[in-house]
């Protein structure tokens, strides 16, 4: 809108003294050809001797610098130009659309690398698109046999990365990344251990980001089989528990409350993690908060980090940059996370298949999964993390050889819970098919969906080996 509007005000500055001096010269009796033609030669610095009124004085003043400028506005361009393919050249350009603060921002980070599209299309060996979802979508399309053969970075919130595709196509949304980014840094599992793995979780606020966060803590935050999480949510919609109505399996509990946050001030004293998400009015609600609580550590996803600075919150409040920190360079280009998922698929593929494993193969294997299975592996991969956080936690060896038995049928048990969680967070049940195979994909229903200790043996060794290959 910023660049609309200045390109507006520059077209009309440019034709400020034409419209002047044609006014002008019609004032002193030229003809209307003769006015716009004596107008233009002001524009090439050919100026009357004498000024026959005011309109063609300011005129004969103001077309200069509008040439000048116009010269100046031409050369800038011409630099542009001349620097975007020499980024090109270079061989790592990536182009970047978007708003004129966000692309400013990664254009920075990215320094060198970075060519600002504006509103063409440029040439570049990566695209990042931080627009709209329907305007991103539209940029892909009408480009799409110019961009063949470079990697698209395309902002979308109704999709998951692991849906598109295209290998030439990575779908990126930035509330699933910063979901993803806090849970992992907010590790709770040493409090877990103290409390006896039953804590407290309250969100205030909802939406598309306290969704995606619930999801991923749903997923991440698992310390033990016994364990008891309660996920408070203020002013969310209840509907999600609707949408996904196989989440009653899971033993940690989400209530949506309908009453107000303030009415449960002993609750919010009391969590384990107190999260505010709601982006609307913002300020006014931590304010409201700090004046109504006492506790002193309050996760927020600031939707103006200006405005936190002028709060007086003597250090109570954790402020997560979440737009800024989940569309860095580094959360968005990165293939760390896809290639351990890639990793994990290609050794179950060569200890049940028997495929070699080798970066083609790797991208092979990948690309037969669907979209279901890829986000699986990917679940598993994210979960890891948190696994390796929780032996270093326990003063155990990440190495399966050298950590003690009981510490490996832990791991296998909480990766059933994981597994179990993900199933039930895309509404799969258990149930036995007709087709005298283990799941019926159609139907959503799988024989394992059920408590560790109801598994076989052979079952409960398999997610032992699961462990293996994930430590390896």
């Amino acid at each position: 809108m910023k660049r609309k509007g200045t390109k507006i005000w520059r077209i009309l500055l440019f034709a400020i003294p034409l419209v002047l001096g044609a006014m002008g010269f019609l004032q002193a009796g030229e003809s209307s050809a003769d006015s716009l033609f004596f107008a233009l030669c002001m524009y090439g610095l050919n100026i009357q001797d004498s000024s026959p009124n005011l309109w063609v004085e300011v005129a004969r003043w103001t077309a200069p610098l509008a040439t000048a400028g116009g010269a100046l506005m031409l050369f800038a361009s011409v630099r542009r130009k001349l620097s975007n393919f020499s980024c090109y050249l270079r061989g790592d350009s990536i182009a970047v659309y978007g708003t004129q603060e966000e692309t400013e921002d990664l254009l920075e980070q990215l320094e060198g690398r970075g060519i600002d599209g504006g509103k063409r299309f440029v040439r570049a060996h990566r695209y990042i698109l931080l627009n709209g979802e329907t305007e991103n979508l539209a940029f892909y399309r009408e480009n799409r046999k110019a961009l063949k053969g470079c990697m698209v970075f395309l902002k979308c919130e109704s999709l998951r990365a692991q849906d598109s595709v295209s290998s030439e196509m990575r779908l990126f949304c930035p509330q699933e990344v910063a979901a993803r980014l806090f849970w992992k840094r907010r590790c709770l599992y040493e409090i877990s251990v103290r409390q006896g793995h039953k804590l407290s979780i309250v969100f205030l606020g909802f939406g598309k980001l306290g969704e995606e966060l619930l999801v991923q803590a749903l997923q991440n935050n698992i310390f033990h089989p016994q364990q008891c999480i309660e996920y408070h949510i203020f002013g969310g919609d209840a509907s999600f528990l609707d949408i996904r109505h196989e989440l009653g399996e899971i033993e940690d509990e989400i209530i949506f409350h309908q009453e107000p946050w303030y009415r449960q001030r002993a609750l919010l004293e009391e969590a384990e993690a107190l999260v505010v998400l709601e982006q609307e009015r913002q300020l006014e609600l931590l304010q409201q908060l700090l004046l109504t609580t006492a506790r002193g550590d309050i996760d927020v996803f600031a939707v103006n980090t200006v405005g936190m600075e002028l709060l007086e919150a003597g250090g109570r409040l954790r402020v997560n940059d979440w737009k800024r920190e989940a569309q860095k360079p580094e959360h968005i280009l990165s293939d760390v996370l896809f290639d351990q998922a890639k990793r994990i698929n290609l050794r179950y593929a060569s200890l049940y298949d028997g495929v070699s494993q080798t970066e083609e193969e790797k991208e092979t294997q990948w690309r037969k999964l669907d979209s279901f299975t890829r986000c699986s592996n990917i679940s598993a991969a994210d979960y890891h993390e948190v696994r390796l956080k929780m032996l270093a936690a326990m003063g155990q060896p990440a190495d399966v050889e050298k950590m003690e038995s009981a510490c490996l049928e832990l791991l296998a048990h909480l990766e059933h819970i994981r597994w179990c969680r993900y199933h039930w967070l895309n509404n799969w049940r258990y149930g036995i098919p007709d087709n005298g195979k283990r799941k019926d994909a159609a139907r959503r229903i799988h024989m394992d969906l059920v408590p560790y200790g109801q598994l076989t043996e052979a079952d409960k060794e398999k997610d032992r080996e699961n462990i293996r290959i994930l430590l390896s």
